[in-house]
């Protein structure tokens, strides 16, 4: 079986990119939500869209000579809230998090900054999503999915042929 077969075959397990970005979505909204009723001067705001790319270097064989990616990769678009969490209520806070993204699968947490004034940590979940939550000038909250196939190349549930010219 050839390693862009076996990649495919992989990703055929996951949900499609668009079925996965919606449930990475309710999970965004409830976050949003948590961190608001906790503090509630937090305003959230979108800062950038929702962008799309190719997989990186675990699918890359999926994607190799085609015109059209059959898998990829999702930023949702990043919110921000103009303000920082007080150093007092990051913890807390950022546990929030954990839980809310706890119960959408993503896991521990691992620690990134953790300074006075300035605080980021990521979640991650099996298909390596990953939700950024972070505090310095202002809050953050960024998530990118994992690979997944496209719904066109899930319904088709085989490779794509490479484009003939």
């Amino acid at each position: 079986m050839s390693q862009k077969t076996e990649q495919f075959n992989e990703l055929m397990k996951r949900p499609d990119i668009d079925r996965a970005a919606a449930g990475y979505e309710e999970l965004y909204a409830k976050v949003r939500e948590q961190v608001t009723a906790e503090v509630p001067a937090l305003k959230w705001e979108v800062a950038n869209p929702e962008s799309s790319a190719a997989c990186g270097n675990d699918f890359a064989a999926v994607n190799a000579d085609l015109r059209k990616n059959d898998a990829e990769v999702k930023g949702l678009a990043n919110w921000v809230a103009k303000g920082n969490l007080p150093d007092f209520q990051w913890k807390h806070v950022a546990s929030t998090v954990g839980q809310v993204a706890g119960t959408y699968g993503f896991g521990g947490g691992e620690v990134v900054v953790d300074q006075p004034g300035n605080h980021e940590i990521v979640f991650r979940d099996q298909y390596n999503a990953e939700l950024n939550f972070g505090t310095a000038v202002n809050t953050t909250l960024l998530l990118r999915t994992g690979c997944h196939l496209t719904a066109e190349a899930k319904k088709r549930g085989t490779p794509a042929a490479p484009p003939t010219y």
